[in-house]
């Protein structure tokens, strides 16, 4: 695999965690057939990031990116927030 697309591939799953974590900040604001697809998608995403951190144990690069991501979600949060 090239540098670009090592790169884009944790940028991904990156992306990915913070989706994940997102989904976290959601859970029990949901009801009736929405809270079951929700849980089912939480329960899908949670599973899916407990391989890809298995997998990728140990990658520096990826844990910068996911860790940029989450500041410019935080970032952003706040912005919203204050308006």
């Amino acid at each position: 695999m090239t540098k670009e697309q090592t790169v884009e591939l944790n940028l991904l799953i990156a992306t990915f965690r913070c989706f994940n974590e997102q989904l976290y900040n959601l859970k029990g604001n949901h009801s009736g057939i929405v809270k079951q697809k929700f849980n089912r998608l939480l329960k899908v995403a949670a599973q899916y990031e407990k391989e890809v951190v298995h997998l990728t144990q140990g990658n520096e690069e990826l844990e910068t990116i996911y860790d940029g991501l989450m500041e410019i979600l935080i970032e952003v949060k706040r912005q919203v927030y204050e308006d």
